[in-house]
């Protein structure tokens, strides 16, 4: 009897152990509700880290112009933040991505204000720029451009790269592509002495002048 009863507990456990299993693996109900549209070739959202909540739409653009759109935690749109002009766009080419350093809200920092773009330039180059916010915090400073790094993207338009960020080390990192093509033929991801094809650490903090390492 006492065999019997261990036996029936066994298959109780087994059979709830088997019951929370299947409940774990239920695929998830997820359930999509758009807060934005109407918007052209969205390619990154970016939030300041200013304690604001806003969000900053990267538009990778057409003809010359990429643009960067602001929004208030409630999806209302609030201004256009930047337009930034004189650039390759279209294809894969085009206003790439956005990083905001690190010390952009603390109004008692040397950076304060200070955020940064990577794009395609109108010669089919890749270039990181710094830009600093204007008086107005839903408008940046056109006319505050410094050009940080010019990678050399030579013979085909595609394979510009993907996006910019800020690491915990205080550093601003920059994936390349590999320059283009299919198989990258000129093998630039493999020749340390091409910047294509490469994860980048860039040091901006080191000097108060362009291109700031």
């Amino acid at each position: 009897m006492q065999n019997f009863d261990l036996k029936k507990t066994f298959i109780l456990l087994v059979s709830s152990l088997l019951i929370s299993i299947s409940s774990f693996t239920q695929e998830p109900h997820l359930v999509l509700t758009p807060v934005i549209t109407g918007l052209t070739s969205p390619i990154q959202v970016v939030n300041a880290g200013d304690g604001s909540n806003r969000l900053f739409v990267v538009l990778q653009g057409s003809s010359n112009t990429g643009t960067i759109i602001v929004y208030d935690q409630s999806y209302t749109k609030l201004d256009t933040f930047l337009k930034v002009t004189n650039i390759n766009a279209g294809g894969e080419e085009g206003l790439l991505s956005m990083a905001f350093h690190p010390e952009y809200g603390n109004s008692s920092s040397p950076f304060f204000g200070f955020f940064y773009v990577y794009y395609t330039n109108s010669g089919g180059d890749l270039e990181v720029a710094r830009y600093k916010v204007s008086s107005n915090p839903d408008s940046a400073d056109e006319n505050s451009k410094d050009t940080v790094i010019t990678v050399p993207h030579p013979f085909f338009a595609n394979h510009n790269g993907g996006t910019i960020h800020f690491g915990f080390d205080g550093y601003l990192y920059l994936a390349t592509g590999d320059g283009g093509n299919g198989g990258d033929p000129p093998n630039n991801a493999q020749n340390p002495n091409v910047l294509l094809g490469k994860m980048i650490r860039i040091n901006v903090n080191s000097s108060s002048t362009a291109p700031f390492y």
